[in-house]
């Protein structure tokens, strides 16, 4: 048998898809090419093609096609075809066998499928793969032509997984680790990288990982579990919330009253409480803490209240891991454990309402900041023409964002710094964000990014999350040089280097290590210029084409001693002149982080859109973004604002 290869199908396939249709099955049967692009387009279905070598060089002939529909624990082969002049080879039994190791793979519990059943020969054939008739379906295909509904049970998965699929993460799994009944635990490792944690957005994740310390493997276990739109405790917003005072306090006031009454027997000025999951060692305190964990969904801390004046506010909020748990309380961990999966979580808490009035968020000394002086005097206006009171304020203002209803943010934007911290006590106070606390943590890393895109298949280019232990021999991808490596959460082209051979790729990896656990490697795409489409509530905003900076693979080059030539030239494009498929890309990957304000990059090669990465706080500068749309475009982003303020106003709002 010759060599194959089998691929997933692109619009460019589209025509031989259609001549199979029509060469293997009878007109009535036959897919519309409206219907063949839904298939090759949509998040839930797939199409894969089986190709053989050509007697031309680099050329492929396509000799056969399988659709698979993806349901939430299932795969259904819609259909199966061989172009007539390739049957009796044993292409079907190649495409038929991928899929069936597809679902494995991916954690899917069985295959379905329709078959022709007055065709023996075929349903025989299914049968030998292991697929059963379940059901007969009379007048199926047409009238007088029945169907067998046939199915495959998936045996043989990667990890035994749970009914419930409830997995318990942890540093390094063992055998005697929690006997619980429909929970499987496994290490950090394994759900990073093991294709069925993937694939499937099923899963329940408890992440009891010793740490969860900024770019730990317990920090990116919380990461791609909302990446993968897992349900997830403890999530990365969770983790940083806990480590803000501010936040925890604000989040305290919802039970301010419960605390009182619960406390009123507490005579010293000072309390403390250990949480598991819920649970008390202290059994008088367990209501308490079912209350605290409904709060903060942290799997193990301790909270130190302090009593001033008859008032319990928050001293202390402390993390504890899994071991410390395990030896100081293990009666009270197994049965936290077993009764947390007992019970389904829709919990969110309720907020409060406010006034209106704007404060945009800036740094008057930023060397690069988001919006120059003259366009943030721009946004002012705006809002004061749209009904707002605007003042701009800096981060020692943190403490009066309870006076706002709605919180701008126009400087660079990072977790680990000021302006997440006034996203989350800005939304935490009930006050319109942008950007929204999800958005900054979604955007800012890079590998949050790949997952999220990679699972809406959208076109990208092709990346390896890096750890020390995927680098040995026995483990390491294959990498085509040259690449480019990007820390996790880089911006503006600082962390990211370009290497050309393996000695470059060890020395960067080295220094890279040395800040983060997981390193992101793409695959360089070279073009003189990259798109900027700028997005506003899911709607194009603006468009740009940002070139190259002088002499530099990137837009800007921070090597570069010449300050003017740190960034490449700029050319605003009109909405209706960007190409489709540009806009496109960039309107569905950006309503997978949200529907505030983005800037989606993307380069175009050989005609395709590939999304560089979305910017959760995009340039808007005079003369720049704005040089075709002027005032309009302030304007617009104003009025998005009193629109959010409006409909907040009648609706209850929540943490997420």
């Amino acid at each position: 048998m010759n060599p194959t290869h089998i691929k997933e199908a692109s619009l460019e396939d589209l025509d031989f898809l259609l001549s199979l249709e029509k060469d293997a099955f009878p007109q009535h049967w036959q897919s519309s090419q409206r219907s063949l692009r839904t298939s090759i387009t949509s998040p839930h279905q797939q199409i894969f093609l089986l190709e053989i070598p050509s007697t031309e060089p680099n050329r492929a002939i396509s000799v056969g096609a399988i659709s698979v529909i993806h349901y939430k624990q299932s795969l259904r082969i819609f259909s199966l075809a061989i172009h007539s002049s390739y049957r009796r080879q044993g292409w079907g039994e190649l495409l038929l066998r991928h899929v069936i190791d597809l679902a494995s793979l991916r954690g899917f519990e069985k295959i379905s499928l329709e078959a022709d059943s007055r065709n023996k020969a075929l349903v025989a054939w299914y049968e030998k793969f292991g697929f059963t008739i379940k059901k007969k379906l009379d007048d199926y295909y047409g009238q007088n032509e029945p169907a067998f509904r046939m199915t495959k049970e998936i045996q043989n998965m990667p990890f035994s997984l749970a009914p419930n699929d409830n997995i318990i993460v942890v540093d390094n799994a063992k055998k005697d680790d929690f006997q619980l009944a429909d929970v499987d635990v496994i290490s950090a490792n394994d759900y990073l990288s093991q294709e069925p944690f993937k694939n499937s957005d099923r899963y329940h994740i408890l992440n009891l990982c010793n740490s969860y310390k900024t770019h730990s493997l317990g920090y990116y276990v919380s990461l791609l579990a909302s990446a993968r739109n897992q349900r997830v405790v403890p999530s990365v917003m969770t983790i940083k919330d806990i480590s803000n005072l501010s936040i925890a306090q604000s989040l305290i006031d919802e039970i301010r009253e419960f605390i009182h009454l619960k406390l009123n027997g507490i005579t010293e000025n000072t309390f403390e409480l250990t949480v598991i999951l819920g649970k008390s060692p202290k059994a008088e305190f367990n209501d308490l803490s079912k209350k605290l964990f409904a709060l903060f969904e942290i799997p193990f801390f301790s909270i130190q209240l302090i009593n001033t004046l008859g008032e319990w506010s928050v001293k202390r909020l402390n993390l504890l891991n899994l071991s410390t748990i395990a030896k100081s309380h293990p009666k009270e961990l197994n049965e936290a454990i077993s009764r947390y999966f007992q019970k389904k979580r829709h919990r969110r808490t309720r907020l409060k309402q406010y006034k209106y009035d704007l404060a945009i968020l800036m740094d008057r000394d930023e060397k690069t900041p988001p919006s120059c002086p003259v366009a943030l005097e721009k946004f002012r206006k705006a809002g004061e023409q749209v009904g707002f009171y605007v003042e701009f304020i800096s981060k020692i203002d943190y403490r009066r964002i309870c006076e706002f209803d709605a919180l701008f943010i126009r400087e660079t934007t990072a977790i680990e710094n000021h302006t997440y911290k006034f996203a989350r006590h800005a939304y935490t106070e009930g006050l319109v964000v942008m950007d929204d606390p999800w958005s900054i943590l979604r955007c800012s890393n890079k590998i949050y990014l790949h997952e999220r895109l990679a699972k809406a298949r959208i076109k990208q280019p092709h990346s390896w999350p890096l750890t020390k232990r995927s680098l040995q021999p026995d483990q390491r991808p294959v990498l085509n040089f040259p690449l480019v490596l990007k820390l996790p959460e880089s911006s503006f082209s600082l962390g990211v280097y370009r290497v050309n051979n393996e000695d470059e790729l060890n020395e960067k990896l080295a220094l890279m290590f040395r800040q983060s656990d997981l390193v992101i490697a793409q695959e360089f795409l070279e073009s003189t210029f990259d798109w900027r489409v700028g997005i506003l509530d899911q709607t194009p905003l603006f468009a740009c084409k940002y070139y190259m900076a002088n002499g530099h693979w990137q837009i800007y080059n921070w090597t570069e001693s010449n300050p003017s030539d740190i960034v490449g030239n700029s050319e605003a494009i009109p909405i209706n002149q960007v190409p489709t498929h540009i806009l496109n890309a960039a309107i569905k990957s950006s309503a997978l982080i949200g529907d505030g304000l983005y800037g989606v990059d993307l380069k175009e090669i050989n005609g395709q859109a590939y999304v560089i990465e979305i910017n959760d706080n995009p340039n808007i500068d005079d003369g720049v973004e704005d040089i075709l749309l002027g005032d309009e475009l302030y304007l617009r982003v104003m009025t998005s604002f009193y629109n959010r303020i409006e409909r907040e106003r009648y609706q209850a709002r929540y943490i997420l």
